[in-house]
């Protein structure tokens, strides 16, 4: 008890304050510590669209910076990086102010064009085409396409949606995106459907011919010639078989880039084969005559006709295009029509039109043939004063015409339409690597490189009239002798000399004409 006793006195003397000693040094106050303030938050506010239901609520409302923005000033904005990336992946980011972004679309870009440029300046247009259209190239390319499509997709959507602009466009940014969205695919779709009409197109010119060379020739090396028979099929109504009334050969020479037609009567007959027989009717009937007789000839009618052509010559002819006459005026509709100087009025009141119709004729002087008018002019020979040589040198003309209305600008829009023509018309075992060396030797189909000849007197005689009708008849030493020039080695001048006025009127006019080499 007397502990605790103690304990309790001695509390009241510790509450007390202690006495300090004057002689100590003062003390110092304390000063309270201040909180320390809280971190600023760094801000990645949008501007507010003053549309938004919370909008003038303040900063406390989501933490959003409430000033109100332009909808129309920044929609002109963003459509603009958006349409600088459709043009140039890349510039629209740069135009954000975005470096990284402008330089990972960018340069790919640039890239890509560099490669275009040098490869569209490397070659001619004709043969710059038909290597883009090469069967080998041109699975890569659509595939390209595709991917190309897509980059300036994502680079335009990347511009349109960068953190800068509000995260909802207004009415004028949602329609421009739609319109150019729709403005960078449409050239793409172009490309894929010409592509894909292409690929179509020499599917059935190279892989769908029921008539091919069973044992073609091999395509001749690099530097030589390449000889193409060209076979035009009349398998009209009423026909009982298919006559090859339009036989030109073609003869290609890369080395003095010059282009050889020759043109082969259809009323030629006795001609000589390959094996060193003689086929005594018409050559025309000679393709349909070898495919109904296979037994006595087994590698088929155009081979054999090919090989009968090559006997004539004495060339080896490399590869056939076959064009039925209908599809031929599909081709030429196709390009738009063709346009031929008539030199002298033909008028056929029997001649069956496509359409059913009897009758053609036209006056001389420059024209423009559609389809039907184009396949007339080349085929009419019943007008007076005309032939089937007359004829042949017609063809000719109407197809140089094809080839510059082919060639030339203005037919863009035209090509699937001209592709499903050709295609679904000519069959050819032309072997498709040299489709860019024909190419850029056809850009100078026209000119002083080529040479057009239709065979006749004194290379060939009239043979009267014989079960087969009237008919001609080859003299072979002067035809062949023609063709060591007009078919000679690459590089030499393979014009034809023209008859003199005397011997053409002495041989019996129109007909006696070799033919001419264009000036």
């Amino acid at each position: 008890m007397r502990q605790g006793a103690d304990v309790a006195a001695t509390l009241p003397a510790m509450a007390e304050p202690s006495v300090r000693d004057p002689s100590a040094p003062p003390l110092r106050s304390r000063q309270p510590i201040p909180a320390d303030p809280a971190p600023r938050a760094r801000s990645t506010r949008r501007p507010v669209d003053p549309e938004d239901g919370d909008a003038g609520q303040g900063p406390a409302a989501g933490g959003l910076d409430r000033r109100p923005i332009d909808r129309r000033r920044t929609d002109r904005r963003r459509l603009l990086a958006a349409i600088a990336s459709s043009v140039l992946p890349g510039s629209g980011q740069l135009l954000n102010g975005r470096l990284g972004p402008a330089l990972l679309f960018g340069l790919p870009t640039l890239a890509v064009i560099a490669i275009a440029w040098i490869v569209a300046h490397s070659d001619a247009p004709a043969m710059l085409l038909a290597r883009v259209i090469a069967p080998s190239v041109l699975g890569v390319l659509l595939v390209a396409n595709a991917v190309i499509l897509a980059w300036r997709a994502v680079a335009v959507l990347h511009a349109f949606l960068d953190r800068r602009y509000p995260l909802r466009p207004g009415r004028l940014g949602a329609v421009g995106l739609a319109a150019l969205l729709v403005a960078t695919i449409l050239p793409h779709a172009l490309a894929w459907s010409y592509g894909t009409a292409a690929q179509e197109m020499f599917g059935r010119i190279f892989g769908g011919s029921a008539v091919r060379s069973v044992s073609g020739t091999p395509p001749p090396l690099d530097g030589q010639r390449l000889n193409v028979l060209l076979i035009g099929v009349d398998s009209a109504p009423g026909r009982t078989e298919a006559l090859t009334d339009s036989m030109i050969v073609v003869s290609l020479d890369p080395v003095g880039r010059t282009v050889s037609m020759v043109s082969i009567p259809r009323d030629l007959a006795s001609v000589p084969l390959a094996n060193g027989d003689v086929f005594g009717p018409k050559i025309n009937s000679l393709m349909s005559w070898a495919d109904a007789h296979p037994a006595d000839f087994p590698h088929g009618g155009v081979r054999t006709l090919e090989e009968a052509v090559g006997a004539l010559f004495g060339i080896t002819i490399h590869a056939y295009a076959k064009v039925d006459l209908g599809g031929f005026a599909a081709m030429v509709d196709a390009v738009g029509g063709v346009d031929i100087v008539v030199k002298k009025a033909l008028d056929d009141p029997r001649y069956p039109g496509l359409d059913g119709r009897r009758g053609w004729s036209v006056q001389p002087g420059p024209h423009h043939f559609n389809g039907a008018d184009a396949l007339a002019y080349a085929r009419i020979r019943k007008s007076t004063g005309e032939s089937d040589l007359t004829r042949a040198a017609r063809q000719q003309e109407v197809l140089v015409a094809l080839r510059d209305r082919a060639v030339g600008g203005g037919i863009l829009f035209s090509l699937p339409r001209l592709m499903d023509a050709v295609g679904a018309t000519v069959r050819t075992d032309l072997p498709p690597d040299r489709l860019p060396e024909m190419a850029a030797l056809a850009e100078q189909i026209g000119g002083s490189s080529t040479t057009r000849l239709v065979l006749g007197s004194p290379l060939i005689k009239s043979g009267g009239s014989t079960q087969f009708g009237s008919i001609f008849v080859p003299v072979l030493a002067r035809i062949r002798a023609m063709a060591k020039v007009v078919f000679g080695p690459p590089g030499r001048d393979p014009t034809w000399p023209v008859p003199s006025p005397r011997s053409s009127s002495g041989a019996g006019g129109s007909t006696s004409a070799v033919g001419s080499s264009t000036p």
